[in-house]
């Protein structure tokens, strides 16, 4: 189980994370995107081995999640880090992601920002911004980890610091990822940042004038477009078509009666010269 060929070696040993001026190589793994919940996600079983977990928050409130089983005394070890690279690295601290761990006694931590410490990773020429780190002693038992932010960005969770590659881990369907996958990931910028604004969105219809709506998130009031106040109106052909008919049928009125008294003059006329 612990005896690797060369070749798997080579690969682990590139994912090296440098802490503190301390070289640590980490047995990297590719969080995807429907392990959203530490039940979801892979197991480790012992937390004193060296793990890299690597994933990407698609979008603000996303999460992702693992576990983590420590023998009680164990040396607890969990940090938080991004690439050193736009956008993460120009997020405020409030909007970078954060880890919530629950213990096997149900007592909770969040590993929030505290610091932001660059460092340069030699072998694959990758760049990392440590934001927290959480150290102790474990209680025997599984630990689940949530990890969230508010804003979509890439993220790596360093746990362990004893050098061992190759480990089973259950619930990891990529395990064979190694240094391309954690490329792969470095690579691929997270969906761009949508921050909420109380800024009016546009909803004008090419062509046409309209004042634009604002939050309408929240709004409870119907909101017409030129384009929408058209279709809900009542037809303007019936309308048009309604209002030729009126006006021709007062027009016939008109004709009748014009008709009527001209024709009585002509009688009147007429009995005048019989009489004469």
């Amino acid at each position: 189980m612990r005896r690797l060929a060369v070749s798997s070696l080579v690969v682990v040993v590139f994912v090296a994370l440098l802490g503190g001026g301390t070289a640590r190589a980490h047995d990297p793994i590719i969080l995807t995107a429907d392990q959203s919940t530490p039940a979801d996600g892979p197991l480790l079983p012992d937390g004193t081995i060296s793990f890299a977990l690597y994933g990407t928050l698609e979008a603000p409130g996303d999460t992702r999640g693992f576990r983590v089983d420590f023998a009680d005394g164990d040396p607890l070890y969990l940090s938080v880090l991004i690439p050193d690279l736009p956008p993460e690295n120009s997020l405020p601290d409030d909007l970078l992601p954060y880890l919530v761990v629950e213990d096997p006694a149900g007592g909770s931590t969040e590993l929030r920002v505290d610091e932001r410490a660059a460092f340069a990773e030699p072998f694959t020429g990758t760049n990392y911004v440590t934001l927290a780190v959480l150290t102790g002693s474990a209680m025997a038992g599984t630990y689940s980890v949530t990890v969230t932010g508010e804003a979509p960005s890439r993220f790596t969770v360093a746990v362990g610091t004893k050098e061992l590659f190759g480990t089973e881990v259950e619930n990891v369907p990529n395990r064979d990822a190694g240094v391309a996958g954690v490329m792969e990931w470095y690579s691929s910028t997270p969906p761009s940042v949508v921050t909420t604004s109380s800024s009016v969105a546009d909803t004008t219809v090419p062509g046409t004038t309209s004042a634009p709506v604002s939050d309408v998130s929240v709004s409870t009031d119907v909101v017409h477009s030129p384009a929408a106040t058209y279709a809900d109106a009542p037809d303007a052909t019936a309308d048009s078509g309604e209002s030729d008919g009126s006006g021709s049928t007062w027009l016939v009125f008109v004709a009748l009666g014009v008709a009527a008294v001209v024709g009585g003059i002509v009688v009147t006329s007429r009995r005048r010269s019989t009489e004469k």
